[in-house]
C-alpha cells in the first residue's frame, strides 16, 4: 500500500486576526497544513516545536520586531522563510533579506502570488537534478544528492535561495550569467528587474564562501552585465 505524502506545514505569524485566517484559508485550500500565531515568541517556540516546512512572517508584530525573529531563527536554523510586510520602501526589503529572509512580498498582494512564491521556494527545496551528482570548482564542491557544500573541507550551512544561486553559478562556471538569468533560474520570471533581491543573496553567498568578500575570487561581479564564477 503506498502512504500518501503528508502535507507541508506553513507556519503564519501576523498579529492581524483576518489576514491571518485569509491568509490560513487560501494555503489550506491549495493543499498545504497552515496554522497562525500571532507573537514572535510564540513563534519562535513553534517552530522549535513542530518544525514547520516554511514560515510566512509579518514584520510589524507586537512583542518582537520581525527582523529580530528572523535574525533568532537564523543562528540555528535554514528555515525557508517569506517575509509579508507592508512595507513598500526597498530599504525594508534589503533589511528583511540581509536577517535572512528568502523572499518579501508587500501587502496587499494577489492570493495567486502568495501560494505561487510558496510552491516555488518549496519546490527549490525538494528539487534535485539528475544525473548530476557532484559539482567541482577549484575548492569549492557540490554534493548534489545530499544537498551539501564545502569549501576548503569545511560545511558551508545554505539557505534554499544561496544553494539555488551556488548550483546555478558552478553549473555555469567560467561563464558570464546576466542579472536576469540568475533571476529567473533561482527565483523565477517574476523577479526580473529585481536587483536588490539578487545584490542582497550574493552578499550573503560570498560571505560564506570567499576568503575575502571584498576581494571575490569565486563570485565575480561583471560590471553591467551579472556574475561569473571563474573556473
Amino acid at each position: 500500500m503506498v502512504m500518501a505524502q503528508p502535507n507541508r506545514q506553513i507556519l503564519i505569524v501576523e498579529d492581524d486576526g483576518d489576514t491571518a485566517e485569509v491568509v490560513c484559508t487560501l494555503l489550506n485550500e491549495a493543499g498545504y497544513d497552515a496554522v497562525s500565531v500571532d507573537r514572535g515568541e510564540t513563534a519562535l517556540n513553534e517552530i522549535v516545536a513542530s518544525s514547520p516546512d516554511l514560515v510566512l512572517l509579518d514584520l510589524n508584530l507586537p512583542d518582537i520586531h520581525g527582523l529580530d525573529v528572523l535574525k533568532r531563527v537564523r543562528t540555528h536554523s535554514f528555515l525557508p522563510m517569506i517575509v509579508l510586510s507592508g512595507f513598500t520602501m526597498e530599504k525594508d526589503k534589503v533589511s528583511a533579506l540581509e536577517a535572512g529572509a528568502d523572499d518579501y512580498l508587500v501587502k496587499p498582494f494577489s492570493p495567486e502570488e502568495l501560494v505561487a512564491r510558496v510552491k516555488a521556494l518549496l519546490r527549490r527545496i525538494n528539487w534535485t537534478p539528475q544525473p548530476e551528482t557532484r559539482l567541482v570548482v577549484r575548492q569549492l564542491e557540490l554534493d548534489i544528492p545530499r544537498r551539501q557544500a564545502h569549501i576548503r573541507g569545511e560545511r558551508l550551512h545554505l539557505t534554499p535561495i544561496e544553494y539555488g544561486l551556488l548550483i546555478t553559478l558552478m553549473r555555469r562556471a567560467g561563464q558570464v550569467l546576466t542579472h536576469d538569468e540568475l533571476l529567473r533560474g533561482v527565483w523565477n520570471e517574476q523577479y526580473e528587474g529585481d536587483y536588490s533581491v539578487l545584490r542582497v543573496n550574493i552578499s550573503r553567498l560570498r560571505q560564506k564562501i570567499e576568503q575575502n568578500p571584498r576581494h571575490p575570487s569565486y563570485i565575480v561581479t561583471v560590471p553591467g552585465q551579472g556574475y561569473r564564477m571563474p573556473l
